[in-house]
């Protein structure tokens, strides 16, 4: 992942295009720490609906997580509530 300053980037953003197409994602950086990531928008969409994307619903989370077909029992109770006295 190619590193840019953030005035370099603003100066070269065409080439920063052209590089996050050819070469993958690329960073921008401020005064050395990282502000931002610049990604093509077909990585883009893969990273969305990959296991770590954030576009998962909580079926999914559970359907990828490590502990599926585990034996972990995850089905509701269906007993009655007990009763508290207030």
């Amino acid at each position: 992942m190619a590193n840019w300053a953030v005035a370099e980037a603003k100066a070269k953003f065409s080439e920063l295009i052209e590089m996050a197409q050819a070469r993958g994602a690329q960073e921008i950086t401020r005064h050395g720490k990282l502000v931002g990531v610049l990604v093509s928008p077909e990585d883009w969409k893969k990273a969305k609906h990959t296991p770590t994307g954030n576009a998962r619903t909580m079926s999914d989370f559970f359907k990828n997580s490590p502990l599926a077909g585990s034996g972990l029992d995850l089905k509701r109770s269906r007993t009655k509530a007990r009763k508290v006295e207030l």
